[in-house]
């Protein structure tokens, strides 16, 4: 669907507010930084092969920096995304992104940017910005049809976007 990547100054970026009213700051960032660390701890299976939203944080997954009196927890994903896998053959991308966590009285701003992908785009494996795979230009021609290639990119990617932000959701309600 286009106009379902936001583009911000020219980079994607995903970003929710989620409220849990009642709640302070400091139980906010408790419960967002246990959520944290265990979402992204590197060499952890996350979902099951069968499961089309099957993924695995690599070696640079990590919590990047927690600070509780700035409420502020900055996470870099490092994930493997199977867009099919079959006996002979496994179709799969190295995702990379920043999620950007904001923790206020009563609500929590979740940002995820600097999204890139690894992947044999032509013959080799090659690392490319998702502004340069999943905005609407690059998905959707000109007759404003699908180019299939970079469709299994934005779906992913916003299902990835949605998937954390539900985490969160849950994680503080």
């Amino acid at each position: 669907m286009e106009g379902s990547v936001p583009e911000v100054d020219g980079q994607i970026v995903f970003s929710k507010t989620i409220n849990a009213s009642g709640k302070s700051k400091a139980d906010i960032y408790k419960a967002l930084a246990a959520w944290a660390s265990a979402r992204y701890m590197a060499e952890v299976e996350n979902g099951k092969w069968n499961e089309a939203a099957y993924f695995r944080n690599l070696q640079y997954s990590k919590v990047v920096k927690a600070d509780s009196q700035a409420g502020l927890i900055e996470c870099q994903g490092n994930e493997e995304q199977v867009f099919s896998n079959k006996i002979l053959s496994k179709d799969y991308t190295v995702i990379d992104y920043v999620l950007t966590i904001s923790i206020a009285e009563g609500k929590a701003t979740a940002t995820m940017h600097n999204i890139a992908y690894t992947y044999d785009f032509q013959l080799d494996r090659e690392r490319r910005p998702a502004e340069q795979v999943i905005t609407d230009t690059q998905v959707f021609s000109k007759s404003g049809k699908w180019i299939k290639q970079n469709r299994k990119f934005r779906i992913k990617t916003i299902d990835l976007a949605n998937e954390l932000f539900h985490e969160i959701e849950q994680t503080i309600q």
